[in-house]
C-alpha cells in the first residue's frame, strides 16, 4: 500500500511540475497555427488582387499592337482585398511583403509594364 501512494504522490509532483510547461506548448502551438492562419488568407487575398489586375489587364481591348496596357496591382489593393474577403485587417508592411513575394512567385515581378508601389520606400506608407 505504500508503494502505491508513493506513486501517486509522485504522480501528482509530476503534473504539478509539467502542467505550466504544457499549458506554455499548447499556447505556442496555437499562436503558431494562428499565424499560419493570418499568411495563408493574406497570401489568397494577395493573389485575389494579382489575378483580377491581371484579368482586367487581359479585358482591355488591344487597339494598337505597339501599345501594352499595363497591369496595376498596389498594396492597397491586398489591404482592401483582405479586408473584404476576410475581414482581415493588414498593416501596409505585411501586405507589401506578401505581394513582392506573390509577384515573384508568380513570374510578374519581371513584367515591363508591371505598375506597383510595392517597391516604394516604407517608411513612406507608415501611419
Amino acid at each position: 500500500m505504500a508503494w502505491f501512494m508513493g506513486a501517486v504522490l509522485l504522480l501528482a509532483l509530476l503534473t504539478a511540475l509539467l502542467a505550466p510547461r504544457l499549458l506554455r506548448l499548447q499556447q505556442e502551438r496555437q499562436e503558431r497555427r494562428a499565424d499560419e492562419h493570418y499568411r495563408k488568407q493574406l497570401q489568397a487575398a494577395t493573389d485575389h488582387a494579382i489575378t483580377t489586375a491581371v484579368r482586367a489587364r487581359l479585358a482591355e481591348p488591344v487597339v494598337d499592337l505597339h501599345i501594352t496596357i499595363p497591369m496595376r496591382v498596389t498594396v492597397g489593393d491586398v489591404i482592401a482585398r483582405a479586408l473584404e474577403d476576410f475581414a482581415l485587417e493588414v498593416p501596409w508592411d505585411h501586405a507589401a511583403a506578401m505581394l513582392r513575394h506573390r509577384l515573384e512567385f508568380r513570374g510578374h515581378a519581371r513584367w515591363p509594364d508591371l505598375i506597383t508601389d510595392v517597391f516604394d520606400d516604407e517608411e513612406d506608407h507608415t501611419p
